[in-house]
């Protein structure tokens, strides 16, 4: 039995050894996009959308509950006073708002009261504790007596205190009853109208400084190298085709975003005229000082771009092989940005099929498929 046994095994093991075959490995499917000969120009610089921000935007809203009994009015183009509202300018100091006060003062007479109650009985607290100490220095007091006429003393000077605080507190809530303008703005938001009820942390204004704007944009690390502090930029604004804007990089992130790969350039504008409003759109322009933004290139879309184990920049190009499609990776020399795009100094020509989508998955020399 035994000897039956290792003869069917070895059958087995001899039929499985003849029936192997390898494993292929699934093409990895992948966009491609074709260079064409005419797409070479020259990129005149580095291209970016855009979003006006305001330079300082705060929320404004009252601490304490209550209903609102005043706005602050302004004039209207009719002439007529009118509440204030979205667009207007308000100065420093301004009272754009005020809740009713009468149950806050009702608190400042009450905290008031007891606090001159507790003076009182605290000045008499130290009348007696004097005379205490008077009568127990000659002999003719007590000493549990003294330590009582103390202990009262003390009791009555931190009572005095508690009221003193408590009266403090009631006139901070009667003065919070007055919203008032932490700098002068714009009022860019307003959610309270006359007679609502607001409650405490709810945001009833949003003041904004427009005197400078701002926008912040995401760029790659094959731009922010250079890019400099203080570098001047060109604002193009749609509600203004004709006019540019002219700015300076105020900021620059020292990290990548986690999520984006990009670093936040932050370029302040001058706006004394207030033409630029908060949410425009438009697009800024890095000026292409450096030598390889002034020769013709090839533009490719940023998700074509690889690392190459050089540490350098690098795309996967499509070859032929008997097996079929493979990705070629070919180093590259990159100048700059326009939008979604990068240009390629170096590297390819026209003709190439560069990989668009997919291509962070690939190895070099590994099979793909072309969709259409």
């Amino acid at each position: 039995m035994k000897k039956t046994l290792t003869i069917l095994l070895l059958a087995i093991t001899a039929t499985g050894c003849g029936t192997k075959k390898q494993i292929e490995q699934t093409p990895q499917a992948v966009q491609t996009q074709k260079m064409e000969p005419d797409a070479a120009r020259s990129d005149p610089g580095f291209r970016f959308s855009a979003v006006v921000m305001p330079d300082t935007e705060v929320p404004l809203s009252f601490r304490i509950p209550g209903y609102v009994i005043a706005l602050k009015e302004v004039r209207g183009q009719d002439g007529r006073m009118r509440d204030v509202s979205e667009g207007d300018r308000v100065a420093q100091g301004a009272v754009l708002a005020r809740i009713r006060g009468a149950e806050y003062q009702d608190k400042v007479r009450q905290a008031s009261s007891q606090a001159e109650a507790a003076e009182a009985d605290a000045q008499k607290a130290k009348l007696d504790f004097e005379r205490a100490t008077r009568l127990f220095g000659n002999d003719s007091m007590t000493k549990p007596d003294f330590d009582a006429a103390r202990a009262h003393y003390d009791a009555a000077q931190a009572e005095l205190r508690a009221a003193q605080a408590q009266t403090a507190e009631a006139q901070v809530s009667l003065r919070d009853t007055t919203l008032i303008a932490p700098f002068s703005g714009e009022i860019v938001k307003k959610a309270v109208d006359m007679g609502a009820f607001v409650g405490p942390g709810a945001q009833t204004f949003a003041i904004a400084d427009t005197d400078t704007v701002k926008i912040i944009v995401g760029v790659p690390d094959t731009v922010v190298g250079s890019i400099k502090l203080g570098q001047p930029v060109e604002i193009s604004v749609d509600a203004f085709p004709t006019r540019t804007f002219h700015a300076r990089i105020s900021r620059m992130s020292s990290a990548a975003d986690a999520i984006t790969r990009n670093f936040d350039i932050e370029v302040a504008i001058p706006n004394h005229e207030h033409l630029l409003k908060v949410g425009m759109i438009g697009s800024l322009q890095f000026a292409g000082a450096n030598r390889e933004a002034r020769l013709p290139s090839l533009m490719v879309p940023l998700s074509a771009i690889v690392q190459a184990k050089d540490g350098k920049y690098g795309v996967f190009v499509v070859g032929d092989s008997s097996a079929g499609d493979v990705a070629r990776l070919r180093g590259v020399e990159t100048g700059g940005v326009n939008g979604t795009e990068i240009a390629i100094v170096s590297g390819l020509a026209g003709g190439d099929r560069i990989i668009t989508t997919g291509a962070n998955l690939l190895m070099d020399g590994q099979r793909v498929e072309v969709l259409q």
